[in-house]
């Protein structure tokens, strides 16, 4: 899709620009990023202090830091956005992932996309930066098909405190499969033995599009 078609949609939802770092596999990276300045600042603390900053103890501690900072954020932008989410304690839980079919259907095709890479040596293509979106949007389709059912789930119960999610992960699950027909659309010709079954995995990707988009 071209890149100003892709503005306009996302400039439709009136949603801040920093939104994008929280799920893309590759964040604008900038110090002036409420969410990567964010990290960006974590990163330098530790480093000063001679630590290391990928250490999983203080990646964890900072990742709880930085999402409650980020919450605040959210709060703000929902007041801009005219959101009421004074009550939003008052919404009911949704259920588990595996009580909805269609979180099950895209969780059993992404078990597939890592099926080509699982118990044997990585293929050279699995080394592009193709693949790398592969694998990574593939994870990012299953949360986000949760998080939609979810939004979907509590509109249908009367909480309104989800509509606007609701219409930013509609267009964050589609900018993840125009991602991964891109990639599969260049591993293809280089998949040598597996060129069968990326090919497979690109004809149930456009058939789970059509479901999950319907959400």
């Amino acid at each position: 899709m071209p890149k100003k078609q892709k503005n306009k949609r996302k400039e439709a939802l009136k949603i801040p620009e920093w939104m994008e770092c929280t799920w893309r596999r590759k964040p604008c990276g900038k110090d002036s990023c409420p969410i990567c300045g964010r990290i960006n600042k974590y990163r330098e603390k530790h480093i000063t202090k001679g630590e290391n900053p990928d250490d999983m103890e203080f990646v964890l501690k900072d990742m709880g830091n930085i999402l409650k900072e980020t919450l605040n954020l959210v709060k703000k932008d929902a007041k801009r956005l005219g959101i009421d989410i004074t009550n939003i304690k008052d919404i009911q839980e949704p259920p588990d992932p595996e009580k909805f079919p269609l979180c099950n259907t895209v969780l059993k095709w992404r078990d597939n996309v890592y099926s080509l890479i699982e118990n044997r040596e990585l293929p050279p293509w699995a080394y592009t930066e193709a693949a790398d979106d592969l694998f990574w949007y593939a994870n990012t389709l299953c949360a986000k098909t949760y998080r939609q059912l979810c939004n979907k789930w509590q509109i249908q119960k009367g909480d309104k405190h989800g509509y606007s999610d609701y219409k930013y992960t509609k267009y964050v699950l589609r900018e993840c499969f125009d991602i991964i027909q891109k990639s599969l659309s260049e591993l293809i010709p280089i998949g040598a033995e597996d060129k069968m079954k990326l090919m497979i995995i690109s004809d149930s990707a456009l058939k789970l599009k059509k479901k999950v988009l319907k959400i």
